[in-house]
């Protein structure tokens, strides 16, 4: 888990069941267990987990965490 990566795909469910993906690219490539990290206190900064549903809510109401990914950027690769 010491791979490098370079951005964090976020996937958000919305109401009517769509995923809706969001890219955010990191200024500096961290290793993959960081990138695990960085996705677990993102989750918790802009959702909150609904324990009646089991699900993270997220608290601008554009749905549920649906979950995340992290990625390298071959170009990016020394």
């Amino acid at each position: 888990m010491e791979e490098l990566v370079h951005w964090i795909m976020i996937y958000i469910m919305n109401e009517d069941g769509l995923i809706i993906k969001t890219q955010l690219e990191f200024s500096r490539a961290m290793t993959l267990m960081e990138c695990m990290d960085l996705a677990g206190d993102h989750r918790e900064a802009v959702s909150t987990y609904n324990e009646k549903r089991n699900r993270w809510v997220m608290n601008d109401g554009s749905g549920d965490w649906f979950g995340s990914q992290c990625f390298q950027d071959p170009g990016k690769m020394k």
